[in-house]
């Protein structure tokens, strides 16, 4: 008897052993898991499934569309140009609007807003204008204008 015994004391802390070892696995693994993670960067968000844009428009002095050429829109922040949303070809828009921003292509801009610069030339007269927005994009749902005019009249 007094050897069964022994053999169940040497026997116990094997046992223990593989147990705090799993356990110790576990908890490793389970911490290195991060809840709500995802690849982006950006904290998971309930958002609708509206698809944004953001348009100006450039007129003449009384209001009238204009067609317009040599639009640039450049990222103050980072001073590079932005790229442009590409126009559907089943909206009609009215000459002289420029589709500046859309969910497509938020990632150009920071969460909190970056300040931008929008250039074109009036075909008409040769005028060329520039105007500032902000828009905000980045890990926000929908891309925003936080400010800027929505028409610029030509002289």
């Amino acid at each position: 008897m007094f050897f069964t015994r022994v053999n169940t004391v040497t026997k116990q802390p094997n046992n223990m052993k593989k147990f705090l070892t799993a356990l110790l696995l576990t908890a490793i693994s389970l911490g290195a898991c991060k809840k709500n993670s995802n690849k982006g960067g950006c904290d998971t968000q309930m958002c609708t499934n509206e698809f944004v844009s953001v348009t100006m428009r450039f007129t003449n002095k009384d209001g009238s569309p204009v067609t317009i050429s040599g639009v640039t829109v450049i990222n103050m922040r980072t001073n590079k140009p932005v790229e442009l949303p590409k126009y559907s070809p089943s909206i009609d828009y009215v000459a002289g609007t420029v589709l500046v921003a859309d969910d497509g292509t938020k990632n150009q801009f920071s969460t909190g807003g970056d300040d931008i610069k929008i250039t074109a030339k009036s075909d008409a007269t040769g005028q060329v204008k520039s105007v500032m927005y902000k828009i905000s994009g980045g890990c926000n749902c929908h891309v925003n204008k936080i400010s800027g005019d929505l028409t610029v009249a030509f002289d």
